[in-house]
């Protein structure tokens, strides 16, 4: 992999930081701010699946609330016990073909909304919010 060198003012106490953490964690300050950096950049979508990419293109363009909807949305519950249901079902062999379709449909939905809710939190990371351990079980699907 080839490297570049970046000259980057950054202010004292955030030096210090990324100083301290680089210490505490037995790394290079190179190897912290690497990380750091990596760990920071906005999604990409050419990270997602081709399908889904138009939808979430359209996140991007949502102002801070509307992006916090879509990532405190949640699975209707009916539909979720439905697919529970059919999930269990599966495990058994016990479904027909056309519940084997639901299923595949409902699975498919699930995924998606997933997808969406993990974009939309990481688009408002990368816009400065810090997502509380309750932001990040957001994607989550109750039980």
């Amino acid at each position: 992999m080839a490297l570049q060198t970046v000259k980057v003012k950054l202010p004292d106490l955030l030096y210090r930081r990324l100083e301290r953490a680089a210490a505490i964690t037995h790394q290079s300050l190179d190897a912290v701010l690497l990380q750091t950096i990596r760990g920071n950049l906005p999604p990409l979508l050419e990270d997602v699946p081709a399908n889904e990419s138009a939808e979430l293109r359209a996140l991007l363009k949502l102002n801070d609330d509307d992006l916090w909807a879509v990532a405190r949305s949640s699975i209707d519950p009916k539909q979720w016990q439905r697919h529970k249901r059919l999930l269990r079902k599966s495990t058994a062999g016990t479904l027909s073909e056309r519940e084997h379709s639901e299923l595949e449909r409902l699975r498919a939905e699930t995924d998606r909304q997933v997808l969406r809710k993990s974009f939309a939190l990481a688009l408002l990371k990368w816009r400065g919010y810090a997502l509380s351990p309750i932001d990040a079980r957001a994607n989550h699907v109750a039980a």
